[in-house]
């Protein structure tokens, strides 16, 4: 077995036996012992984490980008007894205090938001037009998916979406009112609107005097916006908005007087801007082959047509397209007149 050696310690040097040095040589030794000792140590002592009191103030690096507007509070740490509120809450004061405070967050007067999504909607949740916009504030499926809206049938989301996008869309247009009439008409018909003239539609014009008082065309002058104009004079908001009814909108594009169920796909008898004219077209259709449309409920829905702006449309619906084609093609050889649409 060899013999056992002491490992010298951190910053201290292997010399030997110091016993056999002269004297002066120990001394020096000993001199630059203390100091490797006294060196070696500052490095622990430098290691240590520094201490703050419990009052002391400690320094954060700023944020690369500071919060902006809009701002919302947390929505998926919601607390119980806000949920039990939301629970609680009647539906129409629900809707009306969810307007508020998105309209708030972005800077819009919480009237004409509500105007603008009781027009889209009567404030009905599972809304749904022929066309295929959804939910309360109306959302085209591909636009919800372009503005990262999960369901637009979930009011919340659906009305905090829609504060966002008219934000967006007055941020390029320069004003609400500009931004109502994008909402509707699409902002690439307005910008071209707005470049080269023309009319919008019928639709669009009507839509943005009801919700702002003003023809379209007022709000292209620079610095217009809308004027404040409470939903009852002498009245707060949230009093005025939950005199709004809660009206099954599905009952505006679907007529509940044929008893028709809503299909996808509908065989067009008749249209016109009447819905008396139009009705009294499909009638004269029906008592012409009424081998094929005497037993049949129709669909009256009301759409939007070249030219014309709005529409009662009159439809048999169909399960699908194939459906819907073969249907008319009885009809044609019939001697009606015919086209297959799609309902939604």
């Amino acid at each position: 077995m060899r013999a056992s050696r002491t490992v010298p310690g951190p910053g201290v040097a292997d010399c030997g036996d110091a016993a056999s040095l002269p004297g002066a040589s120990r001394a020096v030794l000993r001199l630059l012992l203390s100091l490797a000792i006294v060196l070696g140590a500052a490095p622990l002592a430098a290691a240590d984490p520094p201490r703050t009191t419990e009052n002391a103030a400690i320094a954060m690096p700023a944020l690369a980008y500071p919060p902006s507007p809009p701002r919302f509070g947390a929505t998926d740490a919601m607390s119980g007894a806000a949920e039990a509120k939301d629970d609680d809450e009647p539906p129409v004061r629900r809707i009306c205090r969810l307007i508020a405070e998105n309209a708030d967050a972005v800077g819009m007067p919480p009237s004409f938001f509500a105007r603008l999504i009781w027009k889209e909607s009567r404030f009905d949740a599972e809304a749904r037009s022929p066309v295929g916009a959804q939910g309360i504030a109306q959302f085209m499926p591909y636009t919800a998916a372009e503005r990262g809206l999960s369901d637009p049938y979930d009011s919340a989301e659906a009305i905090r979406h829609s504060a966002l996008y008219l934000a967006d869309l007055r941020s390029e247009l320069g004003n609400w009112g500009l931004a109502a009439a994008a909402y509707n008409g699409g902002i690439n018909r307005v910008k071209r609107w707005i470049a080269i003239g023309g009319r919008l539609p019928s639709e669009t014009e009507d839509y943005v005097a009801a919700i702002t008082f003003r023809p379209a065309v007022w709000f292209q002058e620079d610095g217009r916006e809308i004027e404040p104009r409470p939903l009852e004079e002498d009245k707060e908001f949230g009093q005025s908005c939950e005199r709004l009814p809660i009206i099954e909108s599905r009952s505006v594009f679907a007529s509940l007087d044929t008893g028709a169920p809503m299909k996808p796909w509908g065989v067009q008898i008749a249209g016109n801007p009447s819905q008396s004219v139009a009705m009294a077209m499909f009638r004269r259709v029906q008592s012409q082959v009424p081998k094929l449309l005497g037993g049949k409920a129709p669909l009256v829905l009301r759409e939007r047509a070249p030219g014309l702006g709005r529409i009662w449309a009159v439809r048999i619906g169909a399960d699908s397209r194939a459906e819907a084609n073969q249907f008319c093609i009885k009809l044609k050889g019939a001697g009606a007149s015919c086209i297959v649409m799609k309902n939604r």
